[in-house]
């Protein structure tokens, strides 16, 4: 996605920004974490007016309906943020050009 060095954060944790967030995504990440990382849950969809919720964490996960275009993808490697994770079937809202 970008040219980011991974960092860890939360006391060697790595955080994920869950946007677009919904109540059976937090019960079954939750179940499956195990505390291995530090998840944050954001009700909001990810797009250009949401993206500085994203600052500070080490990866983003957004959904089917998030917008992830060039100047979110822009945005989120200013910050440092060079994961990227889909939790959808598709990928159409996501400009890959930009992404790689």
């Amino acid at each position: 996605m970008c040219n980011t060095k991974y960092v860890c954060h939360a006391a060697g944790r790595e955080t994920i920004a869950f946007f677009d967030s919904k109540k059976y995504d937090i019960e079954a990440f939750e179940t499956v974490n195990g505390g291995r990382y530090e998840l944050r849950w954001y009700d909001t969809k990810l797009s250009i007016d949401s993206v500085e919720l994203a600052r500070g964490k080490d990866a983003v996960c957004c959904f089917v309906n998030d917008t992830v275009d060039r100047a979110v993808i822009d945005r989120l490697c200013d910050m440092g943020i060079g994961l990227l994770l889909v939790r959808c079937a598709g990928y159409n809202n996501v400009d890959l050009s930009a992404a790689k």
